[in-house]
């Protein structure tokens, strides 16, 4: 379902003052679950009437959320708070100058609005949409997170975003993905791709030669990424985009793994099982599984032989 960015309605009526607000609530977000009205005051350096002033109309456009039964007053961010915080750190750094209303894709957990960049370029701006089916996940690769009582999901979804930004930095000089261009909080700016995602076609929409010869590229680009010591872990057709010309790139990398990772050769199984099982089952493409595994094999050896 296509939705409207939100923020973009309010930013134009968001003051310097209502930022610093919305920075100390987001800052402050690190140490109390709902953030005390006085803190709030203090980190934007104005009295108590101001801020909670400011605060009412920050609320009343949905960038923060307020609580008052938990014996003081309290305030959280909303992921729409989060999003205006990154517009406007996009915009300060001339990353670009403006965004659509309207999603252009639409993931498990993140959204995706076309960009104009000062120079006119188009991008794609990814807001990550974390929610709690993440956290298992993610404590994988932080397990310092499993003893935290109080985690802020926009941290997470600023954590997700940070690892899928340095993912495309490791892999766009030797691999068919996207190129990287910016990264603020749970937000990553990248190159605009004219292209169609495999999920989105029909078992009519390619033959069984044309799917079998995007199946072939699609193995041949992973399993370069695998020898050079990555693995995707989140392999499916929704992350793979078929580009006008004909060639293929691999997308969402938030959930990616080192092949030195404990279960890194259990999540490349994984992935490579659903993908020949996708393109089996829609477009009748059958590989045989022991051909396939042993060539991944010997990838994720040798990457392991390069540490």
């Amino acid at each position: 379902m296509v939705s409207k960015l939100l923020a973009l309605g309010v930013y134009p009526n968001l003051r310097d003052l209502d930022f610093k607000v919305l920075r100390g609530v987001e800052l402050n977000m690190r140490h109390y679950e709902w953030v005390p009205l006085e803190n709030i005051a203090k980190f934007a350096k104005v009295d108590i009437e101001t801020a909670s002033h400011r605060l009412g109309k920050l609320d009343n456009w949905g960038l923060v959320r307020r609580r008052s039964d938990i014996g003081y007053i309290g305030y959280q961010l909303t992921i729409h708070g989060y999003d205006a915080l990154v517009i406007r750190a996009f915009a300060q750094k001339g990353v670009i100058k403006a965004i659509s209303q309207a999603q252009i894709g639409v993931g498990k957990e993140a959204d995706v609005y076309i960009g104009i960049t000062p120079s006119e370029e188009k991008v794609a701006v990814k807001f990550n949409r974390i929610g709690r089916t993440s956290y298992t996940r993610i404590k994988l690769y932080r397990p310092d997170f499993i003893d935290k009582r109080h985690i802020s999901w926009l941290y997470i979804s600023r954590l997700v975003a940070q690892r899928e930004y340095e993912a495309l930095q490791l892999l766009n000089p030797i691999a068919k993905v996207p190129k990287p261009i910016a990264w603020n909080r749970h937000a990553i700016v990248m190159e605009f791709i004219e292209g169609v995602e495999l999920i989105e076609l029909t078992d009519t929409d390619l033959t069984r030669e044309e799917a079998l010869e995007i199946l072939t590229k699609v193995l041949e680009e992973y399993k370069r990424i695998v020898e050079f010591g990555i693995v995707h872990s989140d392999m499916s057709l929704y992350n793979i985009v078929l580009k006008s010309d004909g060639d293929i790139l691999i997308i969402d990398w938030p959930q990616y793994l080192t092949t030195g990772f404990p279960d890194a050769k259990y999540y490349l199984e994984r992935d490579l099982q659903v993908l020949l099982n996708s393109f089996k089952k829609k477009w009748g493409v059958k590989l045989n599984w022991e051909e396939v595994w042993k060539e991944f094999e010997a990838a994720f050896k040798m990457s392991l032989r390069r540490e």
